[in-house]
């Protein structure tokens, strides 16, 4: 074989060779992508358990959605180790379900997760389990709350109270506030029974706020204590002499 065939034989091979792999690597390459907008950044629980939570907050806390855990917990090696790939694959792609940080420097106060127990399924024990071991170490308080369409607000305060310090008027508006607010300040009206003087036994409405605000209303002996009308707002609210709050 002459030297030019073989030079032509050589460049038609080639060509073929480059050929295949443009073939093989168009074959490869992604259709065109379609990009549709999520209905909403939460599940309908979620939802649920969001509005139930933020007035229990007040002005302490802000609540942020779905962050990373790397965003919330620094997770180093130990002393001679090296972090894998893997396991920071691992860190990178998991979350939680809020975390609350402090109102004013955003120092994270806690971590709450939504759990759904009819799927618990091995992946999701053992990723809860992570979880919970790396905010046990940073010593960061980790709550969780079974997922649900409709949560008791009263029931919510309790848990967040065993974890975090909610502030002072989370309780009772949380389970005190069906007497509604004080007409003089806002504060939510507590049942109150007078137990010495003039009136005792007698039920008044006092605001939670006491001794800031002094508002009582003294309420009439046929008025049923269970099923009572929140008082209506008004320029100079009537406050009778009673006793001290009890």
């Amino acid at each position: 074989m002459s030297q030019s065939v073989l030079l032509v034989t050589i460049l038609i091979v080639f060509i073929i060779l480059v050929a295949s792999i443009l073939k093989w690597a168009s074959d490869k390459t992604d259709p065109p992508l379609k990009y549709v907008k999520n209905f909403s950044l939460l599940s309908a629980p979620e939802r649920a358990f969001l509005a139930t939570l933020e007035p229990l907050l007040g002005d302490k806390y802000r609540l942020f959605a779905k962050p990373r855990l790397a965003d919330i917990i620094e997770i180093k090696p130990h002393p001679g180790h090296t972090l894998s790939s893997t396991t920071q694959a691992k860190i990178d792609a998991t979350t939680v379900s809020f975390v609350l940080c402090n109102a004013k420097d955003f120092a994270i106060a806690g971590i709450i997760n939504l759990e759904n127990q009819s799927t618990q399924s091995t992946p999701n024990v053992m990723q809860d389990a992570f979880i919970d071991n790396a905010a046990t170490e940073a010593g960061l308080p980790i709550i969780r709350i079974p997922s649900k369409l409709q949560y008791d607000p009263d029931n919510i305060a309790e848990i967040l109270a065993e974890n975090i310090e909610l502030p002072k008027q989370t309780d009772a508006r949380s389970s005190k506030n069906k007497y509604g607010d004080c007409p003089s300040c806002g504060e939510p009206l507590l049942l109150l029974k007078a137990k010495q003087g003039e009136n005792i036994g007698k039920y008044f409405l006092g605001c939670s706020n006491y001794p800031e605000c002094k508002y009582l209303s003294l309420l009439n002996d046929t008025e049923n204590i269970h099923d009572i009308t929140p008082p209506q707002k008004q320029d100079e609210p009537t406050t009778p002499e009673a006793e001290q709050q009890a």
